[in-house]
């Protein structure tokens, strides 16, 4: 039964690192109209970054390792997925002009 819980905090953990990229994704999104939407953005960013430090202090010894492990293991593999996506495009683009 720990294991299976110990999987559902890492994934739980995957999940709060989305939403954490997604609120540093609001300076981008919002690049336009930061003057105007800078407090929204800011606010997003600290909501979502002291949930995810609350959570991480409120969970039990035994089970912060595998939360934090599901923070960086995300946090690592979505610049390498997207990497891996625009390469694996050129690739088919340059196939495709050769043929």
């Amino acid at each position: 039964m720990t294991v299976a819980i110990k999987i559902i905090v890492f994934l739980f953990g995957m999940i709060i690192c989305v939403q954490l990229i997604a609120a540093l994704y609001g300076i981008i999104d919002l690049g336009h109209a930061f003057k105007t939407e800078y407090a929204k953005v800011i606010r997003r960013i600290l909501v979502w970054g002291i949930l995810t430090i609350a959570i991480a202090w409120l969970l039990s010894d035994s089970l912060r390792p595998a939360f934090l492990w599901g923070l960086a293991g995300y946090f690592v593999f979505y610049p390498s997925a997207y990497s891996g996506l625009k390469l694996f495009q050129m690739r088919n683009r340059r196939l495709l002009e050769k043929g």
